[in-house]
């Protein structure tokens, strides 16, 4: 056994010795953030250890604890108070018809004709519950809570005016709750957190590997995504007393990894050729086959999948769209790019592994949205400005300002067409009168950087960065123009494009266009619609009519996979230039 010293924290932890540092920090509750998955090259986890009167800097997810030791964690490390989108800004007419209701009745309105039965059929469970209602002579009136005509539970008493329900989007970076009164329609509250899997990777390929190399991987992540999930339920309680024990219905979206492993279903088919899902519908079950903290009998629907890494976030975004003829593009940014085309319901759907670099991932002073991230930077002339989350000293970079940063100094001459970020000798050279020379310096050898600050805390944008959004912005753009001519569509024949999830929302358009992370539409065409996901969910918990449609959505839609498309990997190349 070894004993690891929390310093900063106060804290005291034994380890059996074996596990990385990293599983240390958060066997004793305070997991790190690993980016890369614990492969080691992200550089996220890096932090100052003592051990026998010797510090040094190691990387947590590749230290093995063998020793007793001395760990310094820094707060940015430990942080999880990222500003994660919660809503969505797509108008769609919606009636109130929840797929569960309650009635109350009588013990006389019960009452059986001679020699008859209270209850048709019911499961065991069920039946007990409602026998000991029946028994017990005290119990004048008896709640039945039906899921779409199926008696599932019941209650003592007149419970009528409390039912509740979720919609939950449950994302590879973070998971919003959106809690409803389903009598009233009204939404109660809103929670949102960060992804309690993040500790094994900021992509999906990161998680599907762990499960593949630990022995047990998928029970872990299974394990930590339901804990998240309860951990919003329970959050929402501490405002809505008695949420969870009427909470009977629970709508969930997420896209092809998150619905298995929330499911607990080995998501190996993803890993590779020919990219297949266990299951791609419609998934309904009892909340206790999820281990869900819900009422007894309470339902759970995961909404259904588009194939292959297109999940049921597409699937839930498609709902809000105008169903009209209108031909449109919707580009969902994020750690996965999904992206469809089409109109009038009917759509080609594809993915894109665009890679955390968007989010702020495999970006040496990446980060999340979060106090301390800088989110907007522009260049006017010589003069730099940025905006700092919160206000106070800049720590990093968030997806937003990323793209600011790339736009703006392709704009300046600071990164020419290639994508080269040019020495200050250089720079200087081809810009004699320009001030912006004093930015720019080294972020290690062969790694020419932009200084947006310097200090013990330095934040800057490398060379290696520019690398990884140039694979980024490509993928997304020429999956779009591949995925448009398989439809048919010239980018002329759009009358919008929908951009969806987190980032989407807070990214500057123009720079977006003027870096080719999207493709060349009229700006007014382009419609931000926030959290498409989350909005598409809470329809299909308020209206069972929504849930059917999104149910039959897999009929009208036809998947391409982008890895095997010509168009797409020529494209790819010819895009990654600005």
């Amino acid at each position: 056994m070894y004993h690891i010293k929390l310093v900063n924290q106060g804290v005291n932890h034994t380890a059996g010795g074996g596990e990385t540092l990293a599983q240390a920090c958060a066997d004793a509750g305070f997991p790190l953030d690993l980016v890369c998955g614990g492969r080691g090259t992200c550089g996220k986890c890096a932090v100052v250890v003592e051990s026998g009167g010797t510090r040094e800097t190691v990387l947590a997810c590749r230290t093995i604890v063998d020793r007793d030791m001395a760990v310094y964690l820094e707060e940015k490390q430990l942080s999880r108070a990222a500003a994660i989108i919660t809503e969505g800004r797509t108008a769609h007419k919606l009636a109130l018809s929840p797929a569960v209701s309650k009635r109350c009745f009588t013990r006389s309105e019960l009452l059986p004709e001679h020699c008859g039965a209270y209850l048709e059929t019911g499961s065991p469970a069920l039946l007990r519950s409602f026998s000991r209602l029946m028994a017990d002579h005290s119990v004048g009136e008896i709640t039945f809570v039906s899921y779409r005509g199926e008696v599932i539970a019941v209650e003592a008493g007149d419970t009528t005016s409390v039912l509740y329900g979720g919609a939950i989007d449950i994302g590879t970076t973070s998971v919003v709750l959106y809690a409803y009164d389903l009598n009233s329609g009204k939404l109660l509250r809103t929670e949102s957190t960060l992804n309690g899997q993040i500790v094994r990777g900021a992509d999906v390929i990161s998680r599907i590997l762990h499960t593949q190399q630990a022995e047990d991987g998928l029970d872990e992540l299974t394990g930590h995504i339901r804990d998240t999930v309860n951990g919003l339920l329970a959050a929402a309680e501490s405002d809505i007393p008695g949420y969870r024990a009427h909470l009977y219905h629970l709508v969930l979206c997420g896209n092809s990894t998150m619905q298995h492993l929330f499911l607990g279903l080995d998501p190996s088919g993803l890993a590779a050729d020919p990219f297949v899902n266990v299951t791609a519908g419609l998934v309904r079950c009892a909340g206790a086959e999820v281990g869900m903290d819900m009422a007894d009998g309470g339902r759970v629907d995961f909404l259904p999948l588009l194939g292959g890494f297109v999940g049921a976030d597409t699937a839930s975004v498609l709902l809000t769209l105008p169903v009209d003829e209108r031909r449109c593009l919707m580009v969902d940014l994020g750690t996965n790019g999904e992206i469809a085309a089409g109109g009038g319901g009917s759509y080609k759907v594809a993915s894109t592994a665009c890679g955390p670099a968007l989010e702020g991932g495999n970006i040496a002073c990446g980060m999340r949205g979060m106090d301390g991230a800088i989110e907007k930077i522009s260049i006017d002339g010589d003069a730099l400005s940025f905006r700092v989350i919160g206000g106070g000293e800049a720590k990093g970079l968030c997806g937003s300002a990323i793209i600011d940063a790339v736009a703006e100094l392709r704009s300046a001459g600071v990164i020419d067409e290639s994508g080269r970020l040019l020495p200050a000798d250089e720079f200087r050279a081809a810009h004699p009168g320009s001030t912006l020379d004093q930015y720019l310096g080294e972020a290690g050898e062969y790694n020419p950087a932009f200084f947006f600050t310097r200090g013990e805390q330095s934040v800057y944008l490398a060379q290696h960065d520019v690398r990884q959004i140039q694979l980024a912005k490509s993928s997304i753009y020429s999956g779009c123009v591949a995925l448009l001519e398989e439809s048919g569509l010239a980018l002329e024949d759009l009358d919008a494009l929908y951009l969806a999830g987190a980032f989407g929302n807070y990214i500057d358009v123009d720079h977006a266009l003027e870096i080719g992370l999207l493709p060349p539409i009229p700006r007014e065409r382009i419609v931000s619609i926030g959290n498409g996901a989350g909005q598409g969910v809470q329809l299909c918990l308020l209206d069972s009519a929504q849930l059917d449609r999104c149910q039959a959505l897999p009929a009208s839609i036809e998947h391409l996979e982008l890895a095997t498309s010509p168009r797409f990997m020529e494209e790819y190349i010819m895009n990654m230039n600005f």
